[in-house]
């Protein structure tokens, strides 16, 4: 090999390690913590006659508010909404959600809750919107990069091997989504409050977030003798004014690296 012939073969090389290393690095994920108001403090507050509970709701809609709760991962791109809903008990009471009942109403047509790992499933095809490209741009560059640095005989232990989708839990993303999830089998006890996110898949237009309500039905049981349950079916229309601020040619480049 010439002198003028080695830094042509290095410099490929670089190049190719250069795309790997940046590819790597924007795959780790950071961890942002959710707080959970007290219902009173919320943009959208509700309490319900007759009964100790109260209700704040704060849709998460637009693409930095998403953003800012789990990163560039897909949700925002694939239209997954998260919804906090926070319930509070302040008399001496028991409250029971029942999930069932669980739904977004937009224009008149019902859109039922998804789980974290749905949302997952949704979000994780989102967030490699390229992804044959992708997959075979990696594994050429790969090759060639072995090729070039290693040799054609130490090509074989780098050929690509079936690509699979990872579960939710072997991901600090899917972990993410389930630790933010509202309980739905949870119980909230007296004076106590339950918080969470909920997930909704919508072919959703931030304009109809006014035309948007939250549908489910909650079962207060009192501590007393006399007492008996109560289930109260709650409507809740959400509102807000703001809209999403994002750069559709860095939103296809996150999605592409």
């Amino acid at each position: 090999m010439t002198e003028q012939e080695q830094p042509r073969r290095i410099l490929p090389a670089l190049i190719l390690l250069f795309f790997f290393t940046v590819s790597s690095c924007s795959s780790f994920y950071h961890f942002r913590p959710l707080s959970y108001p007290e219902p009173g403090q919320m943009k959208l507050v509700r309490s319900i006659p007759g009964t100790g509970i109260t209700v704040g709701v704060q849709p998460y809609h637009t693409a930095q508010n998403i953003h800012a709760l789990f990163g560039h991962q897909g949700l925002w791109r694939e239209h997954v909404i998260p919804v906090l809903l926070v319930i509070e008990e302040k008399n001496d009471a028991r409250v029971t959600f029942n999930p069932h009942s669980l739904f977004l109403s937009v224009l008149n047509k019902h859109y039922r809750n998804i789980s974290p790992q749905e949302a997952f499933d949704i979000a994780w095809q989102a967030d490699v919107p390229y992804q044959t490209i992708k997959k075979t741009l990696y594994y050429t560059g790969l090759i060639l990069f072995t090729i070039v640095t290693l040799g054609l005989g130490s090509m074989i232990w780098v050929l690509p091997t079936p690509f699979a989708q990872p579960t939710p839990a072997q991901t600090p993303f899917g972990r993410d989504l389930a630790y933010k999830a509202f309980p739905l089998k949870a119980t909230v006890l007296p004076k106590d409050k339950v918080g969470g996110l909920l997930y909704f898949n919508l072919p959703f237009n931030e304009k109809l977030i006014n035309q948007t309500a939250l549908n489910f039905q909650v079962t207060e049981v009192g501590l007393g003798k006399n007492s008996g349950p109560q289930v109260v079916n709650v409507t809740f229309p959400l509102k807000s004014k703001e809209k999403s601020k994002v750069n559709p040619v860095f939103e296809m480049l996150r999605g592409f690296f």
